[in-house]
């Protein structure tokens, strides 16, 4: 909805891109720190009322009419998703045996990218034919159906272990977790350098129309789900850090082939599959990864793990901002590859040295 809401808030669209930072470091800040705080509650009733929080907040967000209540309802919103995210997997975790844990986490991840097959494509189009109000009123209504399912369907009764000091200092002196937690940071940055700004980039590349560019993203987010399908099956098999390893390298592959892509509607496209198939089940990978690491402390790693996902996203988008402010048009969008293709290079090695480290 990024254009349409620069355009409503009447700032540039890079300033508006700064909601995305603004989710994401609150995100990235409160995810840890709330899953400690949190620890002692019912994961039923969490859920639930993190759900409810995301109602509240898309809501107050459909009302406002200027950019710093808009940062202020986003931030809000922010608090639902750090709790949520990650509370999910780690309830997943909960229902099943031991040796199940990664192939459930990996469908909890699934919702996911099923998410982004109906939400990214319909947000942008309904952004586009009715405004940006409606499409928060429409995450709103879809989180309050998530909530009553929520609410119906999982059990009552589950319950952590709950967060002390001594787990914190367990978590922050294990370099291995560290390390793979910060794989995470670098793999979600470069995309989201992109990501931010894929719906006016998409318009500036291929002058599409917006069903086109709905259709596009639909397409993404079902290579999306076709990914994280397939991270769920070999996970287990093959072990979450060569799955993670097989994700990033789809997703480089991806940006490198991003610049001649403008005017060019097949490679576009495969870029878009390449991309789609390594993005979440990358995320998959690395929540699996830690459960399978140190299972007693995953309710708090995955927190953490999530919390580098969203600085990822806040150092991305506002990464790709400074780049656009500078050069503008295609030629901006088309060098956003300057900042994902390093980064994207960096989490192969850390990642792998995360990977040596594990077997020694």
């Amino acid at each position: 909805m990024l254009p349409v809401l620069a355009e409503g808030l009447d700032v540039p669209l890079p300033v508006a891109g700064q909601l995305i930072t603004a989710f994401a470091l609150a995100v990235c800040v409160s995810a840890p720190l709330l899953a400690g705080a949190t620890s002692r509650y019912d994961r039923r009733k969490l859920l639930l009322a993190m759900q409810l929080l995301f109602v509240a907040g898309h809501l107050a967000a459909a009302l406002v009419s200027s950019f710093a209540p808009m940062v202020a309802a986003r931030v809000l919103t922010s608090f639902g998703a750090a709790i949520f995210t990650s509370q999910a997997a780690a309830t997943a975790a909960l229902l099943v045996p031991p040796e199940r844990r990664g192939r459930a986490i990996a469908l909890v991840m699934l919702g996911w990218s099923i998410a982004s097959v109906t939400g990214i494509p319909l947000g942008a189009y309904v952004s586009a034919l009715w405004g940006w109000r409606e499409g928060f009123a429409l995450v709103a209504a879809a989180s309050l159906v998530g909530a009553i399912l929520v609410w119906r369907y999982v059990p009552a009764g589950l319950n952590v272990k709950p967060v002390d000091a001594r787990m914190w200092r367990d978590i922050f002196s294990n370099r291995l977790l560290l390390t793979v937690v910060a794989v995470s940071a670098l793999q979600s940055a470069p995309q989201f350098a992109l990501f931010s700004y894929i719906v006016p980039a998409t318009k500036a590349f291929l002058d599409a129309s917006p069903g086109m560019v709905g259709i596009l993203l639909a397409g993404f987010g079902i290579t999306g789900v076709i990914g994280n399908a397939l991270a769920s099956r070999f996970i287990d098999r093959v072990g979450a850090a060569n799955v993670v390893m097989a994700s990033i390298v789809s997703m480089l592959a991806a940006h490198l082939l991003w610049p001649w892509s403008a005017g060019a509607m097949p490679v576009f496209i495969l870029v878009l599959i390449l991309w789609g198939l390594g993005c979440f089940a990358c995320n998959s990978a690395q929540q699996a990864r830690l459960a399978q690491l140190s299972p007693q402390h995953a309710p708090v790693s995955m927190a953490l793990n999530t919390s580098m996902i969203f600085l990822g996203q806040a150092v991305g988008t506002a990464a790709g901002g400074v780049l656009l402010s500078h050069v503008p048009g295609i030629a901006g969008y088309a060098h956003l590859v300057w900042i994902s293709v390093p980064l994207f290079l960096s989490a192969i090695a850390l990642s792998a040295f995360a990977a040596r480290r594990a077997r020694v």
